[in-house]
């Protein structure tokens, strides 16, 4: 069997020779033309074509690549895992130790440049309420009875007697009273102390209120002077000797700020003020345990300074003090800190040339350096040995005041590998 691809028949230009003549007329030949498209092929006569079937395709399977997304999630949480947990599980260890420290502290005189300023006086005054209670009981009015006699005998009168003036006010002797013998037209007189028979201010009579006949024959009774002392029962306001103080206090605190403000006006630049001396002066117009609602009290401060440069103090006082440090401490301390430096008084020396002494108090910290070569021996001495051994040959390096270890790992025994263990210093100054 003869069959024709489908290639062939598109590239024939001339009719197939086995092809059987027709009776009918032979048209025009018509134009060659090229297929752009298959054409099935033709079909002979006496002649079959097979005709393949069209191929099955199976349509391709699709890849799983959603299982992506979780399988990048869980490489990411095995990452952090092991990022986490491997400083935990590797065996390390912190070593904290805390250098020896010493406070250094000397008092020293300077002498620097400095002058001495004028003296300057303020005054201020203030009102102080009274804080002061008393109280006062009741008393008696106190005076004198006179007893005149008229007979030519003598007469008694007996202590207790009791005599009422013109107002009503009783009067009762203290004294036994003995009358001399009268000699008209002279009586005898004799003068006896009394007290009012009321406690109060009505028991204060005039003179003279008691005029009259008593007691015996030819007996008269006067009061020639008044009674006093008399007094009702009362509470009342007193100035306390912290009253006063307390004013003081806050005046001398106005004051000095007010003083000091007026110095620093004088400074030059570069100067410092020494805290002036200060001379005060106090009065008030009550004394403690007077009566009074308040009391006025009123200060002047006279107050004068020493200037000096500041810088000069500083630096010969650091200078001393780190002399002092390096003699009694040695060469391995170093100053840790600040330097407090505190100026205890001063006096002009030379006013003319401008000296001036200057008592100063100068203290600082002085820690024992540890240096890196040191902190390398340490680590490969203490490596593979437990947290107690370690302490223990540490607080045997000189310098060292205390030692503290901290393991992760789970590890009972500090690392072999030098790598795993680091030290930090720890200042207590700081």
């Amino acid at each position: 069997m003869h069959t024709n691809t489908l290639e062939e028949m598109e590239l024939t230009d001339t009719p197939n020779e086995q092809q059987p003549e027709t009776s009918e007329p032979t048209s025009a030949p018509e134009p060659e033309t090229t297929a752009l498209v298959p054409t099935a092929p033709d079909v002979i006569e006496g002649e079959f074509v097979e005709i393949e079937p069209p191929e099955e395709r199976t349509p391709p399977k699709q890849k799983p690549y959603w299982l992506l997304i979780p399988f990048t999630i869980f490489l990411c949480l095995v990452f952090v895992a092991g990022s986490l947990l491997l400083p935990v599980l590797t065996p390390s260890a912190t070593i904290t130790i805390i250098p020896v420290e010493k406070h250094v502290s000397l008092t020293t005189t300077i002498q620097v440049q400095g002058r001495p300023l004028a003296p300057l006086t303020l005054m201020q005054s203030t009102t102080a309420p009274a804080t002061g209670r008393r109280h006062l009981n009741a008393s008696h009015a106190v005076g004198t009875i006179t007893f005149y006699n008229g007979l030519l005998t003598s007469q008694t009168i007996a202590a207790g007697t009791v005599l009422t003036g013109s107002n009503g006010v009783q009067i009762i002797t203290d004294q036994e009273a003995i009358i001399p013998a009268g000699n008209p037209p002279t009586y005898g007189q004799v003068t006896v102390v009394a007290h009012a028979v009321l406690a109060g201010q009505q028991g204060n009579i005039q003179a003279y209120d008691i005029n009259t006949a008593c007691c015996a024959a030819s007996v008269v009774a006067k009061n020639t002077i008044s009674f006093t002392g008399g007094r009702s029962a009362r509470d009342f306001l007193v100035v306390t000797r912290a009253d006063i103080n307390n004013a003081v206090t806050s005046l001398l605190v106005s004051l000095s700020q007010s003083e000091d403000a007026a110095l620093q006006v004088q400074l030059h630049t570069g100067e410092e003020l020494i805290t002036p001396s200060c001379t005060p002066h106090v009065s008030s117009d009550h004394q403690p345990g007077d009566e009074a609602i308040n009391v006025s009290v009123t200060v002047s401060v006279t107050c004068s300074g020493i200037a000096y440069t500041a810088h000069e103090v500083d630096a010969d006082a650091t200078q001393s003090i780190t002399s002092d440090a390096t003699r009694t401490l040695g060469a391995n301390y170093a100053f840790l800190g600040d330097m407090q430096v505190t100026i205890v008084q001063g006096k002009v020396i030379n006013s003319r040339q401008g000296v001036v002494s200057v008592l100063v108090r100068v203290a600082g910290t002085w820690v024992y350096q540890i240096t890196a070569s040191q902190q390398e021996q340490m680590i490969k001495l203490i490596a593979g040995k437990t947290k107690q051994q370690a302490i223990a040959m540490l607080l045997t390096f000189p310098g060292i005041a205390g030692a503290q270890i901290t393991m992760k790992g789970g590890s009972q025994t500090l690392p072999v590998d030098p790598r795993n263990m680091h030290i930090i210093l720890v200042y207590r100054g700081i």
